[in-house]
């Protein structure tokens, strides 16, 4: 009996652990072209990267298990440099709940490419938001809290500003090695699709119009959408065009092609249910903050 109140509290004890982290993280590594005898590292990095992501205490807030961020990672390696030195490209998309529904509604599909890193299986990845060890731990430390920030912007408004504040001190004390080495930590390479301009977008005063607007859009029209969806259309119209408003006053951030990566088509459909006025907002807001794919928005039209 002894033995059995022993493995329950250390039972116990996991799950208290477990239910404490804040992601929910689904990662895959893929290497198309490595060769058979380097496929090792696929295995060996999706282990490890699984592990960092979701066993790391983010934060100071206590997560229940349902709770957690759902978000995914795929890594792909697309070139081997030789000495654990690889070249890949990171997809990533997190959601959250609409509440009292079962609807899972994105907040971030994004694509990197060309993310350089040196990996050794037998290193620990570590927490890098005060201090840098290697590019692979600092990529996956900015997305981690960025997936925070976004989430907790969506719940209430500039919920995400410690997170926030984590990346931007991240950006600024990255060692200039680390610059050079990755290019995405510096607005030297005028890179508009870059960590730095992530950071950036986040903490630049005409973003904040975009942040309330964020926080509108999920808060207090999708998740009120479940109890009156014309009227959550209805402030859905208004917060839309506050977005396009930002986008007009501050064009072309990489925070509003996130948004419109991640939205254009809930929004779509969302307003394929709405009053003819309604319709021929979005289509002047959508079109305007995403003129390369305004044939999709047509469907409003009808």
């Amino acid at each position: 009996m002894h033995k059995r109140l022993i493995l329950l509290g250390f039972a116990l004890l996991a799950l208290i652990h477990i239910s404490a982290q804040e992601l929910d993280m689904t990662i895959k590594v893929i290497a198309p072209n490595l060769g058979t005898s380097d496929k090792a590292v696929v295995g060996q990095m999706e282990k490890l990267v699984k592990e960092f992501m979701n066993n790391q205490k983010w934060t100071g807030d206590k997560f229940e298990l349902y709770e957690r961020i759902k978000s995914s990672i795929q890594i792909t390696i697309r070139e081997d440099r030789g000495n654990n030195s690889f070249v890949c490209d990171f997809a990533i998309q997190a959601s959250r709940p609409v509440y009292q529904s079962t609807y899972e509604t994105p907040i971030l599909i994004l694509n990197e490419k060309d993310v350089p890193i040196n990996f050794d299986p037998f290193k620990p990845l570590e927490n890098s938001k005060e201090t840098f060890f290697d590019n692979l731990s600092s990529v996956l430390t900015f997305y981690a809290y960025f997936i925070i920030s976004l989430d907790y912007d969506s719940f209430s408004l500039e919920g995400g500003e410690t997170y926030v504040n984590i990346l931007q001190n991240m950006v600024n004390t990255i060692p200039s090695g680390a610059r050079g080495f990755d290019q995405s930590w510096s607005s030297a390479s005028g890179k508009k699709n870059s960590r730095y301009f992530l950071m950036e977008n986040l903490i630049n005063p005409r973003m904040k119009a975009f942040r309330r607007a964020f926080y509108e859009y999920h808060r207090l029209c999708l998740d009120q959408s479940t109890k009156d969806m014309n009227a959550a259309r209805r402030d859905m119209v208004t917060a839309i065009n506050a977005i396009a408003q930002t986008d007009r006053s501050y064009p072309n951030t990489y925070l509003m092609q996130i948004f419109i990566n991640s939205k254009s088509g809930e929004i779509i459909e969302i307003f394929k249910k709405g009053t003819t006025q309604e319709k021929e907002e979005i289509y002047r807001a959508m079109t305007a903050i995403d003129p390369s794919n305004s044939s999709q928005y047509k469907v409003l039209k009808s």
